[in-house]
């Protein structure tokens, strides 16, 4: 995927990924992403 949005998505996951990995929720960052699209496709 290369729109836009996916990119923006793409973007947005990196910056929860990152950001779960500094605070020590490094587990929670294996679904995060299908978490960010099963949100975006409802």
């Amino acid at each position: 995927m290369n729109t836009p949005y996916s990119k923006r998505v793409t973007e947005k996951f990196r910056e929860a990924q990152n950001y779960l990995k500094t605070y020590g929720f490094r587990k929670s960052t294996k679904h995060l992403m299908e978490d960010i699209e099963n949100s975006v496709e409802k």
